[in-house]
């Protein structure tokens, strides 16, 4: 879901093609974006801390945990606070009982701390296998789909709540996402968005995206909330900011 905001640009050695604010790679986006979970956002967790701002209120609790199984837990559950603390959502029972979709979760663990409360809880990450074989996925009720976001094999209308935390701008097609988005819905369903706009396109974040281009995509759904950051996910060293969007399937 969140990336870094203190991490040094990485060195990509890949081939690349710009066009129409679009970045093609030729090879390399699933091996960096792993690498950022596993040389960076998990080594932290490791050495100790908690990742992000305020996780550790986000949390719940008064310190950060002693184990690394219980800092990956107390993460999880900052996350889902985070999400509904971002949309201004004040019922803290909002996942309670539904069927619950994050597209590009990374390891942070929103999927496996919402599994709790929701009724079914699914993660959608081309790179879920990854998060496995480096041990990193935790150990919950929580379905990994290990397939991108442009293809989910899930019915029409069997979905909940979406959410979509710094992830539309990392997919290939962001418009056949958003397609998917509104096939899964059930009508009432919930789309919670949080995406970088007007920032350059790069190896991992291919798509430079404005918010009347965002405002486009989303003419199929019911805005509820939209609310623009000063920064974007990277830092206020970075272009670009972000924006939050509650939408709902007519």
């Amino acid at each position: 879901m969140s990336l870094a905001s203190n991490l040094p640009t990485p060195v990509r050695r890949t081939v690349m093609r710009a066009s129409r604010g679009v970045v093609r790679l030729t090879k390399y986006k699933d091996r960096s974006e792993l690498s950022f979970w596993t040389d960076h956002w998990d080594k932290h967790i490791r050495e100790g801390h908690l990742w992000g701002e305020n996780s550790l209120e986000l949390s719940g609790e008064a310190e950060v945990a002693a184990t690394y199984e219980e800092r990956r837990w107390q993460q999880a559950r900052a996350e889902v606070n985070r999400v509904l603390q971002e949309a201004k959502i004040e019922d803290k029972h909002f996942f309670d009982g539904k069927v619950v979709l994050d597209i590009g979760p990374g390891c942070v663990g929103f999927p496996d701390a919402v599994s709790v409360p929701a009724k079914q809880s699914f993660g959608v990450d081309p790179i879920a296998e990854g998060y496995a074989d480096a041990g990193l996925l935790l150990d919950s009720d929580a379905i990994y789909l290990n397939t991108p976001a442009e293809r989910i094999p899930l019915l029409s209308g069997s979905v909940d709540v979406i959410v979509c935390r710094n992830s539309l701008d990392h997919v290939d097609k962001p418009t056949t996402v958003v397609a998917e988005i509104h096939r899964l819905l059930r009508p009432g369903g919930t789309l919670i968005l949080n995406v970088d706009i007007d920032h350059p396109a790069s190896p991992t974040e291919p798509h430079e995206i404005s918010i009347a281009t965002l405002r486009s995509w989303l003419k199929d759904f019911s805005i509820q909330l939209e609310d623009e950051w000063d920064i974007g996910h990277a830092g206020e060293d970075v272009p670009g900011h972000a924006v939050v969007v509650v939408a709902t399937r007519p």
